[in-house]
């Protein structure tokens, strides 16, 4: 067998192969880097929209047997509600909604405080925005805004709950 007949890839052959997959790489990548933006981008608006409306879910469950609304007055809005609500034992609780503590702190953290006065958050560092409105005689007005700190994506959701048990 004669030395030269043997076939292979030239050194100049594997330069031009390598230099060509550098190229398509390169002009791959930004193509991969938008694909994965807006990947985040998804995930983000769909977090937030899904914290927004559990949120909102668990605040309508309670405030739709509340009995007496005691703040915000009729006509005003505020970032908390107070009301009371009767349990199935017939004791009665005293429930708060609001957007941070009474300290100040935690202003973007939506917390539920019951009659034994713990505050137990409903959400973490993602409520940039939280309006109640009373119109009387039953009508609670819920507008919220929740925002994704990594991304800046935000979703604004809005209820209006008929509280049965308030009396006209």
């Amino acid at each position: 067998m004669k030395l030269g007949s043997r076939r292979g890839f030239s050194l100049l052959e594997m330069l031009i192969g390598l230099a060509l997959t550098a190229l398509m790489l390169q002009a791959m990548l930004p193509l991969l880097a938008t694909s994965l933006l807006s990947w985040k981008t998804g995930v983000a608006r769909t977090t937030v929209h899904q914290s927004a409306r559990l949120t909102l879910e668990a605040m309508t469950r309670d405030l739709r047997f509340a009995s007496i609304i005691a703040w915000p007055p009729p006509g005003q809005s505020d970032s908390r509600i107070s009301f009371q609500k009767i349990e199935n034992d017939g004791s009665t609780n005293t429930i708060i909604f609001q957007r941070g503590l009474s300290s100040g702190l935690n202003l973007q953290t939506l917390y539920r405080t019951n009659t034994q006065g713990q505050p137990t958050p409903l959400t973490q560092d993602v409520v940039s925005d939280l309006r109640f409105e009373y119109d009387e005689p039953r009508l609670v007005k819920i507008n919220m805004t929740v925002t994704d700190a990594e991304t800046g994506m935000s979703d604004s959701v809005t209820a209006a709950i008929a509280c049965v048990n308030v009396l006209d």
